[in-house]
């Protein structure tokens, strides 16, 4: 399990009870040598503590999987971003549709009021008729 404090990432060792530090640094670096796998980070972006890194001046193991928990990190922002839009729009479909529903209803209810004077109107006039052949 990876820590992250004001130092950088505490990364404990796979096959040990050590832990690393790996630091990462704000270089600005156009190399080559990166890991495609994550971040497109180089090497001079990040350092640690462990001997790999030190005598063998290479991406490390913990330096990877620093760079794969910051990308997991990033995804799941993102995943909650993409959820909370879809959970706006599908928001905004329910209040269209409530929207939608009391037009409908508005208008039924005109529809209705109108039927009913329409037919108030045909009656009155079948009576005005009856009245006149009576």
């Amino acid at each position: 399990m990876i820590t992250e404090n004001e130092s950088g990432y505490i990364v404990p060792s796979s096959s040990s009870h050590e832990t690393y530090l790996v630091l990462e640094s704000n270089t600005n670096c156009s190399c080559k040598l990166i890991c495609t796998d994550y971040s497109n980070t180089c090497i001079h972006n990040y350092s640690c503590t462990c001997l790999d890194a030190s005598v063998k001046w290479n991406m490390c193991k913990h330096i990877h999987l620093v760079c794969r928990h910051k990308f997991s990190v990033v995804q799941a922002e993102s995943s909650n971003v993409d959820n909370l839009s879809s959970l706006q729009s599908d928001f905004l479909i329910v209040k269209e549709d409530e929207t939608r529903t009391r037009e409908a209803d508005i208008i039924i209810e005109l529809c209705k009021k109108n039927e009913k004077s329409l037919n108030a109107l045909t009656l009155s006039e079948k009576k005005e008729q009856l009245k006149k052949i009576s």
